[in-house]
């Protein structure tokens, strides 16, 4: 089940999210790390904000990008424990050359497009498809732009939609076609083309929703509720004050 499927079928209940420390052994040093796994979320997460780049909690959260206080392996908390043994030594030669900010004790304390940036590297021989690739510059330029950090959003935001467009000439991509046309105007309208934007939004509202082993009753909560999510879009975009880019950068946790 994709991650829309969950957004459309979850339930509106409000837990806290919560979190608690765990020890890990770094698979490329063996040095031990205290980093954050989570307890407890409810799926009003899925209203955040961010919503309007099409990501979601964990990614929004510092805890979920892990840094090994030595070597400066950077992972998802979840590929944290899952390195090939094969790849290990040549990450060891990516990471001989990086340098974190500050010296820290806590891996939060170092800023997350920090961490994103070696994530880059680390994947990159690790080795991942375009959809995963699409989905990091988009949490990217969410991060960058959270910061501040408005030249660095507009890049990885460029890098998201020009993967998009390669995903939805790919006639064996998984990723269902209204979604796609989703996050391209999602993309769109936070590098300032509304225009551009109203016009992928407009086509997914006449594509119908399609994935495989989505039928019935799923199908068409996955339809219905995207469908709503575009109009809200829309009509946000078509707005003065509410236009979701102009929140890119904001002082709020989300997770208050």
């Amino acid at each position: 089940m994709t991650c829309f499927l969950l957004v459309c079928i979850l339930s509106a209940n409000a837990f806290a999210t919560t979190w608690f420390p765990k020890e890990f052994i770094c698979p490329i040093d063996k040095e031990k790390n205290t980093f954050q796994v989570w307890a407890s979320y409810g799926s009003y997460i899925y209203s955040w904000p961010s919503k309007y780049q099409w990501v979601f909690w964990p990614a929004t959260e510092s805890e979920a990008f892990y840094l090994c206080k030595k070597c400066h392996l950077t992972t998802y908390m979840w590929d944290y424990e899952k390195i090939p043994a094969d790849k290990i030594p040549e990450l060891k030669k990516v990471l001989a050359d990086i340098k974190v900010s500050k010296e820290f004790k806590d891996y939060r304390e170092v800023p997350i497009t920090e961490r994103l940036e070696i994530m880059e590297k680390v994947y990159a021989v690790l080795g991942r498809d375009d959809s995963w690739w699409e989905l990091f510059y988009r949490t990217e330029g969410y991060h960058y732009g959270k910061d501040g950090q408005t030249d660095k959003a507009l890049a990885a935001r460029k890098r998201s939609l020009a993967l998009v467009d390669k995903l939805q000439k790919d006639k064996t991509a998984k990723e269902p076609a209204k979604l796609l046309l989703y996050i391209s105007g999602a993309m769109k309208h936070f590098m300032n083309d509304d225009d551009g934007a109203i016009v992928q939004f407009e086509k997914a509202l006449k594509v119908k929703y399609e994935e495989e082993g989505v039928v019935g009753d799923e199908a068409k909560q996955a339809e219905d509720g995207l469908n709503e999510r575009i109009r809200d879009y829309i009509e946000k975009i078509k707005s003065e004050k509410e236009k979701p880019r102009l929140f890119d950068k904001y002082d709020t946790d989300e997770s208050d």
